[in-house]
């Protein structure tokens, strides 16, 4: 059996049913899948949870493949306002949803491994041998975050794939820990920020398992997460001059920021050129047409 996890609201059911989609192409064996979900439409009117409807399509998903496999809906509405509505990350380039992953210690009978998985992931093979790497001894498992390793640190890890050690995290009180952090102290990325620095104890894993740029052969999760596009690099002439007045300057990129998500179906033709999901691109609209 494959614990799996998924956090968000509404907005990111598409990828959900995607992600999904392709799991359940490459892996046949049991997942047991738990959706974590908030309501706070009194904040923003786009701030819609989970619904049990989108789970049962969800559900459908998982068990044509096996009959056995199941998805538990988890409202953390009340201790979401009880502890970080008032925080100065509430409002942020990301939605609020991103701290749902910080109360993982307030559910009571999750597993004490559990992979975590953002909504706008692709999966190109099984996941079994990621959820079968060890972890005893660390609070997670995860990749470095390709941009995050040039701009914030070379060993800041990207929070979108993480094969979580649930009870040494919960025994250590890192998920407490994480949300003092993020209640009082601004940041960018918040939860990941706080997820690298009160957690210590972290294996790296190889970016096979979290691409966050261009597939290559031995991918096993491709993660759209936002990334750069240089556009225009400085010839050699250009850089001579620059080097008159900034000597560790040898060249100037000059970047274009993507942030194309699975379920932008157009984008992912148009922009990253990409059909090698084309299938799952399929059966996700016919399942869409059909909720619709």
């Amino acid at each position: 059996m494959i614990n799996l996890m998924f956090c968000g609201n509404d907005k990111v059911f598409d990828g959900m049913i995607i992600s999904l989609l392709s799991i359940t192409k490459h892996c046949k064996e049991k997942l047991n899948i738990y959706i974590l979900t908030m309501d706070l439409q009194d904040l923003d009117n786009a701030y819609k949870p989970i619904n049990k409807i989108q789970v049962n399509i969800l559900k459908s998903i998982v068990k044509s493949v096996n009959l056995e496999s199941d998805i538990h809906l988890i409202d953390i509405t009340k201790y979401f306002k009880e502890e970080l509505l008032n925080s100065v990350n509430i409002k942020t380039h990301y939605t609020p949803y991103i701290l749902i992953r910080l109360f993982l210690d307030k559910i009571d009978d999750l597993p004490d491994k559990v992979l975590y998985l953002d909504s706008d992931l692709v999966i190109y093979k099984n996941i079994d041998v990621l959820f079968n790497i060890d972890v005893e001894n660390y609070d997670f498992a995860a990749a470095i975050d390709y941009i995050g390793q040039y701009f914030i640190d070379k060993k800041y890890i990207n929070s979108g794939v993480l094969l979580m050690n649930i009870k040494k995290m919960k025994k250590e009180k890192a998920f407490e820990k994480c949300r003092e952090m993020v209640l009082t102290k601004k940041m960018l990325l918040p939860d990941q920020t706080a997820l690298n620095k009160i957690c210590k104890d972290k294996k790296y894993i190889e970016r096979k398992y979290n691409e966050q740029k261009n597939r290559q052969d031995n991918t096993i999760i491709r993660h759209f997460s936002m990334t750069i596009k240089p556009m225009i690099i400085l010839n050699k002439s250009k850089r001579k001059m620059v080097r008159k007045y900034c000597s560790i300057l040898k060249w100037i990129p000059i970047v274009k920021f993507l942030n194309v998500k699975p379920w932008n179906v157009e984008g992912i033709h148009d922009i990253y050129h990409i059909h090698d999901f084309d299938d799952i691109l399929e059966n996700y609209k016919k399942i869409k047409g059909e909720y619709k």
